[in-house]
């Protein structure tokens, strides 16, 4: 058992924690080196969490310029390097091409029903495409914009459907009705909740998108999470099809897992990720960004974060990585 005192498992696979014990079944990656990074020379938009603020952070300098442009675009969340525009929506939300995001908002003075906007970049033309139930913009991919049914009153949602821009139409996802889902990526659907708890549960699943099965594909076997609001498993982001996970503890300690296959995952080097988990990641060409509990940018390449910058400080709140680096 490891420091934390947990004991991850898996499907059919017992794992005894790998922070100063043995281990069965899992190998704990060595550290990144300063040669990973070494040949980094790019700038990595980041922002406030509020959307406020944002600008560039020169990678390897560390050195931050606010851009005066994310203020006149309502705010923002991710910059569209494409179009060299800051959006005020998640990345996630955001078109892989760039050319368009989906965004939720309140069909006011009706709370129960939300509408799916979809907005052209280029133009800023902003359209309602869907305004019956409550649902709301998981991600924006090729195939369609991914929502899930938000519970009135919470922070939880539950099911999974598919909106086509152009038709309006909503194929469901029958299997994943019970579960939160929380991110698109790598072929699938994947849930810190597949059991419908609004805090959270012990296991991730993935809902395969092609087929609509859903399979656990990791799993915490105690404690329960920590307390109401934490998700002990959350998703960090995605190298390739492989998913990396966080396992939380509390605000200074998270295990840090790559996901291979169902019931089979690499321990990685410890990360203290703070009190946004997870933090919001992108992944591009380099590796995978985020911005650590230290206010650090850090960069997954070559099996571990390392992390390879400095980031600026924030009077409250704290920075996301914003897009990509170039």
């Amino acid at each position: 058992m490891n420091k934390t005192g947990l004991i991850v498992s898996f499907v059919a696979i017992a794992l005894a924690g790998c922070g100063g014990g043995s281990t069965a079944g899992a190998t704990l990656s060595p550290p990144a080196t300063a040669t990973a990074t070494a040949a980094l020379n790019c700038r990595l938009p980041i922002s406030t969490d509020s959307g406020h603020q944002a600008g560039f952070l020169s990678i390897p300098s560390g050195t931050y310029a606010v851009d005066p442009s994310a203020a006149s675009s309502s705010g923002g969340l991710s910059y569209d390097r494409p179009y060299h525009r800051w959006l005020p929506v998640s990345w996630a939300q955001v078109l892989p091409d760039g050319s368009a995001y989906a965004y939720t908002r309140e069909a006011s003075p009706t709370q129960s029903r939300n509408e799916i906007h979809l907005v052209d970049v280029a133009t800023g033309t902003d359209r309602v495409i869907y305004n019956q139930g409550s649902y709301h913009v998981l991600a924006y991919q090729p195939d369609g914009i991914y929502l899930d049914n938000h519970l009135n009153g919470t922070d939880a949602a539950n099911g999974l459907w598919l909106l086509n821009p152009t038709s309006g139409s909503l194929k469901a996802y029958p299997s994943g009705r019970q579960a939160t889902w929380g991110w698109i990526g790598a072929g699938g659907a994947w849930s810190y909740s597949p059991d419908g708890n609004r805090f959270g549960s012990n296991s991730l699943a993935r809902l395969d998108l092609s087929t609509g099965a859903v399979e656990t594909w990791f799993q915490v076997a105690s404690p329960p999470p920590p307390e109401p609001g934490s998700k002990t498993i959350r998703l960090l982001g995605f190298e390739g099809s492989h998913p990396l996970v966080q396992v939380y503890v509390d605000d200074h300690t998270s295990e840090i897992w790559r996901l291979i296959a169902a019931g089979q995952a690499t321990r990685l080097p410890d990360l203290a990720l703070g009190p946004l988990s997870p933090p919001s990641s992108v992944a591009d060409s380099h590796g995978t960004w985020l911005i650590a509990g230290d206010g650090g940018a850090y960069l997954y390449a070559n099996g571990a974060f390392a992390k390879v910058a400095s980031g600026p400080a924030v009077a409250s709140g704290w920075y996301i990585a914003s897009g990509t680096c170039a």
